[in-house]
């Protein structure tokens, strides 16, 4: 039991003397003028900023683009043969759905960068995860809007021109 006893104090004893030995920050500190207080240990890295991903935030598209497609407006409806009331409808659900995306887009850009100057920085892990998920439910939300304003438009259209629209997204 005794010898127990004697190599638990000894590891003790052991850890509290490398507790005391001299770390690299030390020896910085003593370099430093009296002035400062204190001197971060950490030297700053220089990780270059990842380029986005082909799913990231792209600047929205011209007015030309409809909805989430990314297909022309114009070249959609004649293919579709809208009638005029129903390029009217269009419309208005386009300009309702740029006015709330924009804004989205805007703010999800600003989390990207915001994200790429945390990895510039060599922040916590925590921080980036949590800006990128932050990047990700803005995405969601976006893709959310999309779907409720794509259902609008298609209760527009009759079970030929649906056919059409789906034909032409693929493409």
């Amino acid at each position: 039991m005794k010898k127990v006893y004697l190599l638990l104090l000894s590891f003790a004893f052991l850890c509290s003397l490398s507790s005391f030995a001299n770390s690299p920050c030390d020896s910085e500190m003593k370099m430093q003028p009296k002035t400062q207080t204190s001197v971060p240990c950490q030297k700053p890295c220089n990780k270059p900023c990842e380029k986005p991903s082909p799913q990231a935030y792209v600047k929205p598209c011209s007015s030309e683009c409809f909805l989430c497609t990314n297909k022309n407006m114009k070249a959609l409806f004649t293919q579709m043969r809208l009638s005029e009331t129903q390029i009217c409808t269009a419309m208005k659900i386009q300009d309702k759905y740029e006015l709330e995306v924009l804004s989205l887009n805007e703010r999800l850009e600003c989390e990207e960068a915001n994200l790429c100057q945390l990895k510039q920085k060599c922040a916590k892990r925590s921080q980036i995860n949590k800006v990128k998920k932050t990047i990700k439910n803005l995405k969601k939300k976006r893709k959310e809007i999309c779907k409720c304003y794509e259902k609008q438009f298609k209760a527009l259209l009759s079970d030929q021109q649906k056919k059409a629209y789906k034909k032409y997204k693929k493409c």
